[in-house]
């Protein structure tokens, strides 16, 4: 006759919820092994069906109230077992784990075009991105000499994708200053586009 080992389980508790004082101290140690080893293997059976959920290893250990390595070291012959019964293999399992957290890992580039160095450099954070001047020659913009610099070209462009923390460059222009609303400014003007153009006045070839 098949034992239901949940049933085991409750007359051992019950047992052990009625002892009292030194009697039957033996019994009680014997009950505990007993609901430790059915412990053992609900917790095991919870860990194999995690596994097959596609369920990581650092969220297992989180659960148990360990850490992700004594998770591994302890149950890692689940995988191998999954490996060879035709469940999802463990390298499979830890690429699909590499790519859910390279896709929440990057974040749109937002278009900051227009904008003065500082708002540029809050969206981005804002993106947890980073920004960098394009001319280094400018100054450090830590100040109110930033206000009359405005991007006005960006790389990576706004809606690309890109990792957290990259750094976008930005084209900066002086803009009309604070006096007055400033003027769409546009990207500088590719160098090679200027080749044999001619000058208006002098009517000689631009280089």
């Amino acid at each position: 006759m098949t034992v239901d080992p949940w049933r085991e389980a409750r007359e051992a508790l019950e047992r052990l919820a009625r002892r009292t004082g030194r009697d039957g101290a033996l019994d009680a140690l014997s009950d505990i092994g007993t609901l430790r080893r059915l412990l053992d293997r609900a917790e095991l059976e919870a860990v194999r069906d995690a596994r097959a959920g596609r369920r990581s290893w650092a969220e297992i250990a989180t659960r148990l109230g360990i850490t992700r390595q004594s998770a591994w070291e302890r149950w890692r012959e689940i995988d191998e077992d999954g490996e060879r019964s035709g469940t999802v293999p463990a390298p499979l399992q830890r690429a699909f784990d590499e790519a859910a957290r390279e896709l929440v890992a990057h974040v749109t580039v937002p278009d900051v075009v227009g904008l003065t160095w500082d708002a540029a450099r809050l969206r981005l954070q804002e993106e947890r991105l980073d920004i960098v001047s394009a001319d280094p020659e400018l100054p450090p913009f830590l100040g109110p000499e930033a206000t009359d610099f405005r991007v006005v070209d960006q790389k990576p462009a706004a809606g690309e994708r890109a990792a957290a923390h990259t750094a976008v460059t930005v084209w900066l222009r002086p803009g009309p200053g604070s006096a007055g609303v400033p003027a769409p400014l546009q990207p500088p003007p590719d160098p090679r586009a200027r080749r044999g153009a001619l000058d208006e006045t002098t009517g000689e070839s631009v280089p």
